[in-house]
């Protein structure tokens, strides 16, 4: 009987973590999951089963877990948080916003056109809430293959499907580099927008209202 697919992800993941933990730098670690990750996504069946669970019910993946994207399902989270796996769905012709990342990742096609559009800055980033960005490279993945994301400045880049039908995108991404919130970035006006997780912006508005209710008159 094979087996269900969270015994199956949590199979590998142990595995990869078992072949990263010695690692020591971003760049090896980066470098791993670029040999291992086009195993997995060669791996249809697997995700298929998945979805089939999603849709009749199954708490995993959860999607009740918060995320910083609505199309992203969480796959796996080491504890120590040396890596997670996550899952995002891409509509015909849909995208990403330009956004950049507070970790490395390495990110494939399981199914579908996956387009990757890179940008750099233009400006010295002076100030935080304006940034001036130039499209570097824009290149498409096909199912199996990878790229590699970089933390910050270094990986602004969008995400997307540039055909008719879905996309899915397997992405592994490395601990968090300090700051609590990822970048999206207006190419219009050249505005910046901090974003936080769920979880970050609750404890926040929580922050500002205990703030504000000390400072209240009894």
């Amino acid at each position: 009987m094979d087996k269900k697919p969270r015994e199956e992800v949590l199979r590998i993941c142990r595995e990869w973590l078992a072949g990263v933990q010695p690692l020591a730098s971003p760049e090896d670690r980066m470098n791993y999951f670029r040999r291992e990750l086009p195993s997995l996504l060669a791996e249809r069946s697997l995700f298929a089963r998945i979805l089939t669970d999603v849709v009749r019910g199954s708490d995993f993946p959860d999607l009740r877990q918060s995320t910083l994207f609505e199309n992203e399902l969480v796959l796996y989270q080491d504890p120590a948080r040396i890596f997670s796996l996550r899952l995002y769905f891409f509509r015909a012709e849909e995208h990403t916003s330009v956004h950049d990342h507070t970790s490395w990742g390495v990110s494939g096609s399981a199914f579908g056109e996956l387009e990757i559009v890179r940008y750099r800055r233009e400006d010295d980033g002076s100030n935080p809430h304006q940034a001036l960005l130039a499209s570097s490279e824009r290149f498409v993945l096909w199912p199996g293959e990878t790229e590699t994301t970089l933390p910050f400045d270094q990986g602004i880049h969008r995400t997307g499907n540039p055909s008719n039908g879905i996309t899915l995108m397997v992405s592994v991404y490395g601990p968090s580099l300090r700051r609590l919130y990822i970048q999206r970035f207006n190419l219009e006006n050249g505005s910046v927008h901090r974003v936080y997780s769920p979880r970050v912006r609750k404890k926040m508005l929580v922050e500002q209202a205990l703030k504000e209710i000390g400072d209240a008159p009894s």
